[in-house]
C-alpha cells in the first residue's frame, strides 16, 4: 500500500514502471542488515521514494556481484551485470525489472552516466584486490564507489540542487567508506582486504600481515584509534557549515556515524573478530524524528 502511494506521488502511471519500481523497494528490504529500507527510503520525500530505491536497488546488486562466492563466481557475476546494465541503458529499458527502473531514474533526473562508470571501476579494483597505499589512494577510490551514487540519491531527493552541493556528498562519502572499514574490519580481513592505507599502519609502526592475521596489539589499536579520529574530526567539520536543504538529513547521517565510531573503539579488539553495529534501539532514536517528518507517507 506504502509503495503505490509512493508512486503515485511520483506520478509514476505506467504499469511496467510500478511493477519495477515495488521490485526495487522489496529487493531493498533485507539490504544492510534491513537497515536501507527505513533510512534509504523512508527519510526521502514520498515522491522521490521510487528513483532512491532505483538508485539504491542497483548499487546493492552490484554489490552482492563483488561480495558473495568464489573469486570465478564473482568475476563472472559481476561482468554479466556490467553487460547488462549498458545494454539497458543503450536500449532505454530492460526486462530486468530493477535495470528498467534504473534507466528511467537515470534519465528522468538526467544522471550521468559516469556515475555508474565510475562505480563499476570501484568495484573492479575490489575484484583484483590490492592495499590501499596512501589516504589519497583510498580517497579517490571512495569517491569512485560511493561518492556519485550517494550525490545523486541527494539530487533524486532535492536536497542537493548546486554542483558545490554534490561535490560536499562526494567528499563526505569518503568518510562514510571508512566508517563501514572500521566497523565491517573483521569481514573484510576475511576476504583478503584491508582498506586501511598502508601510510596509515607504517605510522604506527603496525605491519599489515599482523592486521590481516588478526592480531591485535597497542600499536593496532593506535592505529584504530587514529582513523576513528579521523571521521569524528570530519564530522566535527561537517557540522560547522550551512548545507541549506541538506542540514536535515546531513545532522542524522552525521549522528548515525559518530553511534558506529564509539562502538568500533568500545568493541576493543573485538573489532578483528566480528562486525561492529550499535544497537537498532539506538540507530531508530536518531533516526525515527527524521522519518517523522515524513508520516504518514
Amino acid at each position: 500500500m506504502l509503495v503505490r502511494r509512493w508512486l503515485d506521488a511520483a506520478g509514476i502511471t505506467d504499469p511496467v514502471l510500478r511493477h519495477c519500481y515495488t521490485v526495487c523497494v522489496r529487493e531493498l528490504d533485507s539490504a544492510d542488515g534491513g537497515t536501507a529500507r527505513w533510512h534509504g527510503l523512508r527519510t526521502a520525500p514520498a515522491a522521490a521514494r521510487p528513483h532512491t530505491a532505483a538508485v539504491l536497488a542497483h548499487g546493492c546488486r552490484a554489490d552482492l556481484c563483488v561480495d558473495r562466492g568464489s573469486v570465478e563466481g564473482r568475476r563472472r557475476r559481476f561482468t554479466d551485470f556490467v553487460e547488462a546494465t549498458w545494454a539497458a541503458f543503450a536500449a532505454g529499458g530492460s526486462h530486468d525489472p530493477v535495470l528498467h527502473a534504473t534507466v528511467h531514474t537515470y534519465r528522468t533526473f538526467d544522471i550521468p552516466l559516469s556515475v555508474v562508470e565510475d562505480m563499476f571501476t570501484a568495484m573492479q579494483r575490489d575484484l583484483d584486490f590490492r592495499d590501499f597505499a596512501t589516504f589519497e589512494e583510498f580517497r579517490r577510490w571512495c569517491m569512485q564507489m560511493t561518492g556519485g551514487t550517494m550525490a545523486m540519491a541527494y539530487r533524486v531527493t532535492g536536497a542537493a540542487t548546486e554542483a558545490a552541493d554534490e561535490l560536499l556528498v562526494r567528499e563526505f562519502s569518503v568518510y562514510t567508506q571508512l566508517t563501514d572499514a572500521l566497523r565491517d574490519l573483521s569481514e573484510d580481513l576475511d576476504d583478503g582486504r584491508l582498506y586501511l592505507p598502508l601510510e596509515d599502519l607504517d605510522r604506527f609502526k603496525v605491519r599489515a600481515e599482523d592486521v590481516k592475521a588478526k592480531r591485535w596489539t597497542p600499536a593496532v589499536a593506535d592505529l584504530i584509534a587514529f582513523e576513528a579520529e579521523r571521521v569524528t574530526r570530519h564530522l566535527h567539520k561537517a557540522a560547522e557549515v550551512d548545507h541549506g536543504p541538506m542540514n536535515p538529513s546531513w545532522h542524522v547521517y552525521r549522528e548515525h556515524m559518530a553511534l558506529v565510531i564509539a562502538a568500533v573503539l568500545a568493541a576493543g579488539q573485538d573489532v578483528l573478530h566480528r562486525p561492529v553495529q550499535p544497537s537498532l534501539g539506538s540507530l531508530l532514536n536518531v533516526w525515527r524524528p527524521f522519518m517523522r517528518a515524513v508520516i504518514p507517507c
